[in-house]
Formats: structure tokens, sequence, C-alpha cells
């Protein structure tokens, strides 16, 4: 009966053990919305079962999006999260240590200030043998000489060693003020609730640095993408630097830690929209789908999924293929090869079956299919002659303008620091080194890649409203250069020029604008007007004539878009007629002109606009 109850008692005990995890962040995925932390541990476990608490955890996580991870042989019997203090064993070592430090400087203080006590004594005691010797009238001369310049030495040393001990009081207390402060930075946190992660386990046997990886998402984090766009010369491409402004205050420092970004937004509904059915007179409302865009903070993110990984080798020499396309057949999803032709693919549950097949694709190899029968799928891919000879050339044209493509514009940057791979859904940016984002809300920058973009550049001026003229740049083709909305700084010859900001939508071609170029002069004057009645009727006719002189005052051809226009009548009793811009592009619905030209350096081009406006001579028409 005892051993059956002391067996008892050993179980609870061993169900009863908890212990306290030191993990490490090793690696976080910044999405624009959100983060996905990563941390490291290792733990040791006896026989039976375990319960392993991991503390400093974030207070933004997501419960739902916990997943844990080990190759050794236990089984994990639940994952829960709790709420905890910060002020945990660590914590309290952390404030111990830097205490003992203060005492250890105080006592340094305390040994400066009485050595430099003792020589402001002797400086006083010098001072007072100074007078005292000058009292003494039998002194023989070269008596007093010797005392005078003993003096003098001694108190030149004295003088010296009391600045010397004063700045080393200076330096310990400046010492002390800072530990002060992180002791006062420590104990703000005290009352700040912590997460803790609690995993129970069951192990059959003893293991012994049991490696355990856990991740999760959190909130309160993300980066925006900015750019520097950089202009040169008007006949070369235009220099891009993408760059990722990260933030985060989710609760916990990362420190050190294997950064990276992507595209996607966890928070933004992946659920498309379903058209309903719409009755003439009834309200077409979609507030729902619209209100449901943004995830809540609660809803759950699946962390059920399932993965496959690989390598993609040549069929000749055996070696890895980078950035070969491997996608799931008949879906979306999809991941390109790293630099070594390894790749890992995340597929829901849903889609990952023994029937699931993978196609592998890539420039210069034949296409092949791997049927899913493990974890694990290679490939080995063979040389296509046909796809190798393949030659694309392509231009581009707007408003008359022509660009034909360049290897020098397929030229890109990519920091040695810094890889670049393409997700089913978005663009990850992996930092090679490591990365320091404190919780503080700051902003810091990384830059991403560098990238030379052709542009048609094209001068811009609607002297009726004002004669100065812009430079503006047209980015064709801009999808594949993968660019997100952001802000946008300009400069023309590293000078900055402002900011704008990247509109997407609905756009075939980016167009900036780099601001007045002052060396492009344009004047508009008016020639004559007149108004001549007719001797039969009520009606009245004037007529307006208008020069435009465009002058080139640069060292380089450029493309000049002259904008004006022609009144356009709304009142049949008033007509605009006998309309003339010769060379001019006209619109007749709105009455926009357009001249394009080529401008030489050093050339002047005249154009020129008139019409007729007839109106009933009673009437008062505003003509200009």
């Amino acid at each position: 009966m005892k051993k059956i109850f002391l067996l008892c008692l050993i179980t609870q005990l061993l169900w009863a053990q908890s212990t306290i995890i030191q993990s490490k962040i090793e690696s976080v995925t910044v999405f624009l919305n959100g983060a996905q932390v990563t941390r490291s541990a290792y733990a040791s476990l006896p026989i039976g079962k375990t319960e392993l608490v991991f503390k400093g955890i974030s207070p933004q996580i997501n419960k739902q999006s916990i997943q844990v991870k080990s190759e050794s042989k236990f089984t994990i019997l639940s994952v829960n999260h709790q709420l905890g203090s910060l002020l945990d064993k660590a914590i309290q070592e952390e404030i111990t240590k830097i205490e003992n430090q203060k005492r250890q400087l105080e006592d340094k203080i305390n040994l400066e200030r009485n050595y430099l006590l003792l020589f402001k004594r002797e400086e006083e005691m010098l001072l007072k043998n100074q007078v005292v010797g000058g009292q003494q009238a039998g002194m023989k001369v070269t008596d007093l000489k010797e005392s005078v310049e003993y003096q003098r030495q001694r108190m030149q040393e004295v003088l010296m060693k009391k600045l010397e001990y004063e700045k080393n009081i200076q330096r310990l207390e400046d010492e002390v003020k800072k530990l002060n402060q992180q002791l006062t930075e420590i104990n703000a946190k005290k009352d700040v609730q912590m997460s803790e992660i609690v995993i129970k386990v069951l192990a059959k046997e003893t293991i012994n640095n049991a490696p355990i990886t856990i991740s999760y998402f959190v909130k309160n984090a993300g980066w925006t993408p900015t750019y520097d766009f950089r202009v040169e010369k008007l006949n070369q491409p235009i220099s891009l630097a993408y760059k990722a402004n990260i933030f985060q205050y989710s609760g916990e420092d990362w420190k050190e830690v294997k950064l990276s970004l992507s595209t996607a937004n966890p928070y933004k509904s992946g659920t498309a929209p379903v058209l309903q059915k719409w009755v003439v007179g009834e309200k077409n409302d979609y507030s729902d789908y619209y209100n449901n865009i943004v995830k809540g903070e609660n809803e759950s993110i699946n962390a059920n999924q399932s993965e496959v990984w690989g390598r993609v080798t040549t069929k000749s020499d055996k070696l890895g293929i980078p950035g070969v396309s491997i996608t799931l057949k008949g879906t979306t999803l999809g991941i390109a090869s790293d630099v070594n032709g390894n790749y890992r693919l995340t597929v829901p549950p849903t889609l990952y079956n023994k029937q699931s097949t993978l196609v592998f694709s890539a420039i210069g190899y034949q296409t092949i299919e791997k049927t899913i029968t493990s974890s694990r799928t290679d490939a080995v891919l063979d040389e296509s002659v046909a796809q190798l000879n393949e030659v694309v050339v392509t231009g581009y044209e707007i408003g008359g303008l022509t660009l034909k493509s360049n290897r020098d514009y397929n030229k890109r940057t990519i920091p040695i620091d810094i890889s670049e791979r393409d997700a089913p859904t978005s663009q990850v940016f992996d930092i090679l080194v490591p990365y320091t984002i404190p919780s503080d809300g700051k902003v810091y920058t990384a830059e991403i890649k560098e990238e030379s973009i052709p542009a048609i550049f094209e001068h811009f001026c609607i002297p009726k409203i004002d004669t100065d003229v812009f430079l503006h740049a047209h980015i064709i083709g801009w999808e594949k250069y993968k660019l997100l909305q952001g802000e946008a700084n300009l400069f023309i010859d590293n000078t900055f020029l402002g900011k704008s900001k990247l509109n997407l939508f609905n756009k075939d071609t980016l167009s900036l604008s780099f601001g007045r170029d002052k060396n492009v002069i344009i004047s508009r004057n008016k020639l004559k007007s007149y108004q001549k009645k007719q001797l039969i009727g009520s009606n009245k006719s004037e007529q307006f004539s208008y020069e435009i002189v465009a002058r080139n005052t640069k060292n380089e051809v450029i493309n000049l878009l002259i904008e004006d226009q022609f009144p356009v009548s709304e009142n049949k009793e008033v007509n605009v007629e006998d309309k003339e811009a010769p060379e001019a592009e006209i619109n007749t619905e709105t009455g926009k002109i357009k001249w394009k030209l080529n401008l030489a350096p050093a050339i002047e081009y005249k154009v020129s606009l008139k019409y007729t406006i007839k109106s009933p001579k009673s009437g008062f028409v505003t003509a200009e």
C-alpha cells in the first residue's frame, strides 16, 4: 500500500514539475502591420511530464498564432498563454548587478575624495609657508631662492594632482548617473505585464539540451516603404533606392536578430468579395465586406500548416539552381529557390495531400512536375536550348516619346547584406546581418536595394497658368520593380528637391515631378484683340491671338510638352470659331491644346493659337 501511495506521489510530483526556460529571439519577420517572432531555447527533460515556462514574451501576442517545434523525441501535450510579471529572476539579478556596480563606484569616489582632501591640505600649508618665509628677514638669499623654487615646484605638483582627482571623481559620478538611469528604467517597468508561454510535454526517456523553437505573431510593429529617386542626366536612367522604415513597440526588444521584411499584411482580410443580387431602387450595400477587411485583434490566425522543402539542381553538374519558381499546381502558392537552390514552401493542410504536385520552372531549363510523396521533394532540371536562345526586345512609347530597352537599364544593386525572394502573395527581403530594433516606437531605416530604372524625361508647361517649366520623369513598366505605396524623396545632382507620394492605383505609367527647371524659358504674349461689329444683326465678333515662345538654355536636347486651351461654349448663342493652333494636338470636346516639341540647345521656338468668339451684342462674354 505504501509503495502504491509513493508511486502516486512521485507521479504527481513529476506532473507538477515546472521549469523556467531562458529563450532568445533569433529571427523576426516584419509585415506591413505586425510581426512574426521566432525564439530558440534548450531544455533538459526528465522522464515523465514537464511544464516549460517561457517568460518575457510580448504582451501583444496573438494566442492562436503560437507554434512550437522541436526535433527531439518528446510529445507536446498542450500550449497555453498567460500574463506574467516582468520582474522575474533574470530582471532581479540585473538590478542586483547594477546596485553592486554602484557601490563599487561610490567606494572609489570616496577614496578619490580623500586623496583630493590631502592635497588641498598640502596646498594650504604651502601658502602659509610662503607667508612665514617672507617674514624671516635674516634668511640668506640662496636659501630663500631654494625655498621659493621648491614651493613653486611642489605647488605645481599639488595643483596637477588636485585636477587629476577632480576629473576622476567627475568621471566616476557620471558612471553612477548612468547606472541610476538604468535602475530608473527597470523600476519603471516593474508594473508592466508581460506574457508567458507554458508548454506541457511528455518525455519517455531523459533528454538533454533538447532544442525548442517557438514562434508567434505580435501587433504594434511594422514597416513602411520609402524611396529615393535620383536624377543626374536626362539621357541616363533614374537611380532608385528602396528603403524601409521599421518600428515596433511590442514590449520586447529585438536584439541582434535575423530580420526579414515582408510586403504582406496579415491584418488585411484575404477573403475575396462576392457580388450580391442588386434590385433597382434598393441600396447596393457592401458595408459588411468593408467592415471586415481589417481583422480584429481577436481573430485567429491559422497556424496549422504543413511544409515541403528540398533542393533544385542541374542534371549536368548537380549544382544548385537559384531563382527557380516552385509552385503548387492548380494554385497561386509558390516560392523561389535561394542562391544554393534550396526552397521551403508552406502549404495549408487543406491543400497538402499525397496527390499534390509541385511545378519547377526556370529560364533556360525544362519545366518539370513532381508529385509530393514526402516532406522533402528534390528536383533535377535539364537545360533547354530553345529557352536559352530566346531574346526579348521591348520598346516603350508615351505621348509620342519612345524609349527602347537597354541592358544598362537592367542594372540593379541589392546590398550584400540583403537577399530578396518571392513569397506566394508577397515579396520578402532578408537582412543577412544581425539587426537591433528596440521596443521604443522609434523609426529605424534599412536600405533594401537599388535599381537603375529606364525613364522618359519630359519638360512640361502650361504658360497660361504658370510660365515655369516642370521636369517630369515617366516610368513605364514600373510593376516589375514591385513598388508599394509610400513616400518618395526626390533629388537632382544630389540636391534635395522635396517629397512626393507614390500613387500606384490604375496607372500604366508612373510619373514623378522633379520640380521647376529654370533653364527652360517660356513666355506667352497676347498679339491682338479686337471687336468687329456686324452691320446686320445683333451679334458681335471678337478675335484673340497668342504667341508662345520657348527657349532651351540647357546643353542637351529636351522633350517639351506645352499645353493651352480654346474656350468651349455651352450656350447656343455663343460660338467659338476660326480656331487655329498649328502643329498642335487639339481635343475638340475639352478644347485642350498640346504641342510636343523636341527642343535642341540654344534654340528658340514659337507656337501660336487663335480663335474667334461670336456672341450676342447685348451679352457679356468672358473671352479669356
